[in-house]
């Protein structure tokens, strides 16, 4: 009897709560994405080395925010493994690097981050398949959505598909619309209800593993925010001190907890600057 893949979840107990997916194959570990701090990294590294025990053969990313690949070098301890991703990822993670690593990711993190980052050094295109341990995942590009360069992985065990989704859909938790691609973001959504059905399962990076309802969430709670920060600005550039605790209140209401609220507050003017350039609000 062939041996069926085991979908390991690791979630991080402090900092953001972020998932990491760890495949357990014959003979084998596939990471997909990384945390960021060393310890959380180390504490995912003991997972695999002592309670796995096996190997890791890949790491795949799904996209280039901080919390995806900071913590990568640290869970792979200098072995010489390959790190998948697309262009688009590569390129939104070395830039991320370099605009947030000195000033946001340091400030936040202290002593617990890592000082040597690594990034893929294996590129993959959109339809393209991997065979590790031979077990298939296949990669859909989808450009940039909530960040710069963002993608899917899909693996399919026992005829059921489990797609990887990195922060395109956000279990029930605010979401990051910092990097301002959200009608990108809403076409992305509308792809993945015409390529996944009821049986699909959904891997989160923020939240609870799900099934394709949470795309129908995640699409209406982005058209929620455009919905409500549109007619507060008024045709303005910014909302002031008042009516952004107005708005961080409003989207309150559609969240069942705050995990990740603080997001919305993160470089909100940045995020309305973006929004009204490209047409948005």
């Amino acid at each position: 009897m062939s041996f069926s893949p085991v979908i390991h979840i690791y979630t991080t107990p402090r900092y953001l709560t972020v998932n990491v997916f760890l495949v357990e194959t014959e003979k084998g570990v596939v990471v997909i994405d990384g945390a960021t701090a060393v310890s959380t990294s180390h504490e995912i590294r003991e997972i695999i080395d002592r309670q796995i025990k096996k190997p890791i053969l890949a790491v795949l990313l799904t996209h280039g925010h901080p919390d995806h690949y900071v913590g990568v070098g640290e869970i792979l301890k200098g072995d010489d493994v390959p790190i998948y991703a697309t262009q688009g990822t590569l390129d939104f993670a070395q830039y991320q690097d370099r605009e947030k690593f000195d000033t946001l990711i340091r400030n936040n993190y202290g002593e617990d981050i890592p000082q040597l980052r690594v990034f893929p050094n294996n590129l993959v295109t959109d339809g393209q398949e991997l065979e590790l341990d031979g077990v298939n995942f296949q990669i859909k590009d989808l450009g940039p959505c909530e960040s710069g360069g963002d993608t899917l992985w899909i693996l399919t065990v026992e005829g059921v598909k489990h797609v990887f989704v990195g922060d395109i859909i956000y279990g029930h938790t605010h979401s990051y619309f910092r990097d301002g691609y959200v009608m990108d973001w809403l076409d992305a959504l509308d792809k993945m209800l015409q390529w996944f059905d009821h049986t699909t399962v959904i891997h989160p990076s923020h939240g609870e593993t799900c099934g394709i309802e949470m795309v129908y969430w995640q699409k209406a709670y982005i058209q929620a925010f455009i919905g409500i920060l549109k007619p507060m600005l008024n045709g303005r550039n910014f909302l002031e001190a008042d009516e952004k605790e107005k708005l961080i209140g409003k989207m309150k209401s559609f969240l069942p907890n705050e995990k990740l609220i603080f997001l919305m507050k993160y470089e909100l003017d940045e995020t309305i600057k973006l929004l009204k350039e490209k047409n948005v609000v």
